[in-house]
């Protein structure tokens, strides 16, 4: 990499990261507006579920919009969504249902500014880096989860929900204003016929088959605590949220800067991945805590693990990334957490309505251990990347192809 790009590129990258998860992180407390004017736990888990289901969609066809018209424009075209989204927001104020058009709005912005931005990124890292660069990128997430409730708390506060919807779309202009300022480093070109979305998704499925449904599984066991958390711990009182989330992103910047990197290469990345098993633990341990500085200490505890299993995660994604179908590939890995964070809220609310949110959180837990030694044992059957013949990338295509030639 070049210094031009180190410094002011990589600085540019990261703030878009920062921006996309703060605009997360800063409405944790939207459950309580919609609590407040009467909406079950199960509206408000397919309210913010709604957010998850268009960017899960948008993720999936970011990738090929890339392709076809370049990166920086995919993601100009999400932050002028995502700006639009937050005016919606301000207008759930007095007409609550416009919180859909909003969450859709904002949902589908994310994921062209994510995918956009994180393709620019890869394509200036040569492929042994790109897992550890996915990892990364998505570093200033967790600092922007220490601040993100505490900012929420304070808006609240000072000016009510008002403060904070008006942030949404503050953010996403300033993003727009980032991006336009990026130099574009890919041309647009019409896609060959070997880049269709059918046979580039066809192709990443055949490669990433068990990482894409264990990264569903940890985004629906993820979203108990994301939609949840608020109302959870109502009861220790103000600050909880916030508490919970210094917590995690100290937790996950400590590992993502330091442990992290000793363990996102062979067997070890798994050892990694092992541990969701006590993430698990945390998530049963939250509605249990009866004081801040128990949810401080779950929160590091989760974050800690957050911070170690995703770049090992991605690194071992990044190993099977079809050469033909990076940028699509790609886009189905990040999108595949989303997945499980769109189903889950509503079926977690259904959940909390009928057993409390004790239950909820429990089952979570335990959803998520079990998936974790399914995952890990099943890649240790399988063997590591250095301990068998690399895969064919497009198994798939490539027996239908000797068919056809038959």
């Amino acid at each position: 990499m070049t210094p031009s790009f180190r410094v002011p590129r990589l600085y540019a990258y990261f703030t878009i990261s920062a921006v996309i998860s703060l605009g997360i992180w800063v409405l944790l407390l939207l459950p309580n507006f919609l609590a407040g004017r009467g909406w079950s736990s199960q509206e408000i888990g397919w309210a913010v579920g709604a957010y998850f289901l268009v960017n899960l969609v948008c993720q999936a066809a970011s990738g090929q919009l890339a392709v076809r018209y370049g990166n920086i424009a995919t993601a100009l075209w999400g932050a002028a969504a995502a700006t639009v989204g937050g005016f919606c927001y301000l207008g759930a104020l007095h007409f609550p249902a416009l919180i859909f058009a909003a969450r859709a709005l904002h949902g589908a912005g994310a994921a062209m500014i994510y995918v956009g931005a994180l393709m620019d990124l890869l394509q200036a890292v040569p492929p042994e880096l790109r897992g550890r660069m996915i990892g990364y990128f998505g570093l200033p997430g967790f600092f922007m989860l220490g601040i993100g409730p505490p900012l929420s708390e304070w808006l609240i506060y000072r000016w009510g929900f008002e403060g904070i919807f008006v942030s949404v779309p503050v953010m996403f202009g300033g993003v727009a204003a980032v991006l336009a300022r990026i130099p574009r480093s890919v041309e647009r070109r019409r896609p060959a016929a070997q880049d269709s979305l059918y046979r580039a998704l066809r192709a990443s499925v055949d490669s990433l088959g068990s990482i894409l449904l264990f990264s569903v599984c940890f985004g629906f066991c993820f979203s108990a605590w994301n939609s949840f958390l608020a109302p959870a711990v109502r009861g220790v009182g103000p600050g909880a949220v916030s508490m919970f989330g210094l917590g995690y992103g100290g937790g996950a910047v400590l590992t993502r800067l330091g442990l992290s990197h000793k363990l996102e290469v062979g067997k070890r990345r798994l050892y990694a991945i092992a541990l969701l098993g006590l993430y698990g633990a945390g998530l049963a341990a939250i509605p249990a805590c009866r004081a801040r500085w128990g949810l401080v200490l779950v929160g590091f505890v989760c974050g800690m693990i957050h911070g170690t299993y995703y770049p090992s995660l991605s690194s071992l994604a990044a190993e099977r990334f079809p050469r033909m179908h990076a940028a699509q590939a790609t886009s189905l890995y990040v999108s595949a957490n989303a997945v499980g964070l769109f189903v889950g809220p509503p079926l977690w609310g259904m959940v909390a309505d009928r057993v409390g949110y004790g239950p909820m959180f429990t089952t979570a837990g335990l959803l998520l251990a079990s998936a974790t030694v399914w995952f890990v044992v099943a890649q240790l059957r399988a063997g590591t990347a250095e301990e068998v013949a690399p895969r064919d990338p497009e198994p798939g295509l490539r027996a239908a192809g000797r068919r056809r030639n038959m």
